[in-house]
């Protein structure tokens, strides 16, 4: 595990595994700056170690080809252990003391809302790499803000595409149970507008504050309530609470259980007896048969052990690094405004999870979705998940609100 603050030019990972010994540039230049705010401790750590190692294996396959126009990219690692209050503690160092030029990372959508005020005043750019709730004007400048771009999926991408196959297969009544924040509940209103024109119902919707440690009074409301479907937007450890009490009194098989928060790394924690025959959805998962994931786990799995678990937000952290370098080299300079313009429009063939696209309109990412059933008696992620559907390039709803130029 990293130390909280970490200041360490990243060289050559790639031509590491093809030769004995690591054979570092000699540069001329002074290094890229980029502060990468990460949950590295506290109740998210489950999602931080990939989350910054993301961003880390890109920086190495940057500074192998030469950098940017001969320029290391340096990463300044900043933990702010999954207390909000830290985010903007940590991005104020990284900005004012350690003189970052971009800023990346943030984990929930709370954190990155606590360090929207600072990315606009200070005209930094934020490459924000998570599944979120898609952009609302009354949670700028956290959203809907010019200088922070987002490379994870929402709603529109990551729920809508499979609503109708849910409804038509497993039923029309929905119980909605989520964290208390601003994911699930726009994540959760962005799914009640499919549901409703698919002819569904809400039955029941409750957010829960973090750290819950008991779901007996949850557990009763969903009998009472009588869904179909158990659509899940609990994080963290709160996730790990109510599934495991959720198995434990014997109701896993009595409703079709859909999450769109527990990747690879939740559901290894949650084990086959209590993640076994639930959906999940999301942008990326080590299993899917792409050609660039292949490649991309290979490097990965080289440089941080065979061993060693990547998810959504560690895809949307590399993709972000490498689109953040191929901008400054197409702007020519590390200038905000120059980096937010190249940013705009821009593709990345080489993502894992299959070739994504910047949309100039709203800063959101075009990107593919995945539809998976966690399989009976997985033994580890290799055979964890079934693919039921996937699409390529699923384009976003539109920002609800005017993403103006500074």
């Amino acid at each position: 595990m990293m130390k909280m603050t970490r200041r360490a030019t990243l060289c050559g990972g790639i031509a590491a595994l093809a030769a004995p010994a690591l054979i570092r540039p000699a540069w001329a230049a002074d290094p890229i700056k980029i502060g990468v705010l990460s949950p590295v401790t506290g109740a998210w750590t489950v999602y931080g170690k990939a989350h910054y190692q993301g961003f880390e294996l890109a920086l190495d396959e940057i500074n192998a080809n030469g950098g940017v126009d001969g320029r290391p990219l340096e990463m300044v690692l900043a933990d702010y252990k999954t207390d909000q209050r830290l985010v903007v503690e940590q991005a104020n160092r990284l900005v004012r003391q350690e003189r970052v030029d971009l800023l990346a990372g943030t984990f929930s959508s709370a954190d990155r809302n606590a360090a929207g005020p600072l990315v606009e005043a200070a005209d930094k750019i934020l490459l924000y790499p998570t599944w979120y709730e898609g952009q609302l004007q009354e949670y700028a400048p956290g959203v809907c803000n010019p200088n922070i771009f987002m490379f994870g999926p929402e709603p529109t991408q990551q729920v809508w595409p499979y609503m109708e196959r849910m409804v038509s297969q497993h039923g029309k009544k929905f119980f909605m149970i989520g964290s208390d924040y601003a994911w699930p509940r726009v994540t959760n209103l962005f799914a009640t507008e499919r549901l409703n024109e698919l002819g569904g119902e809400v039955v029941g919707e409750v957010y829960i504050p973090f750290n819950t440690p008991n779901y007996e009074s949850v557990l009763r409301q969903i009998r009472e309530a009588k869904p179909d479907v158990i659509f899940h937007t609990l994080t963290g450890s709160d996730t790990v609470n109510f599934r495991q009490q959720f198995a434990a009194a014997g109701m896993k098989d009595d409703y079709t259980f859909w999450t769109v928060d527990d990747e690879e790394v939740v559901t290894s924690g949650l084990g086959p007896e209590v993640s076994s025959g639930g959906y999940v959805s999301f942008d990326y998962f080590m299993t899917i048969e792409h050609p660039n994931n292949k490649k991309f786990l290979k490097n990965y799995q080289a440089k941080y052990g065979a061993d060693s678990l990547m998810n959504t937000v560690g895809v949307g952290m590399y993709n972000a690094a490498h689109m953040a370098a191929k901008a400054i080299a197409d702007a020519g300079k590390v200038e905000t405004a120059a980096i937010r313009d190249a940013l705009k429009g821009m593709e990345f063939a080489d993502a894992p999870q299959g070739p994504i696209k910047m949309r100039e309109l709203d800063n959101q990412v075009i990107t593919s979705s995945y539809l998976m059933q966690v399989r009976d008696g997985w033994t580890g992620v290799n055979d964890m998940f079934e693919q039921i559907e996937g699409k390529l390039g699923i384009e976003p709803q539109d920002a609800r609100c005017d993403i103006l130029p500074l």
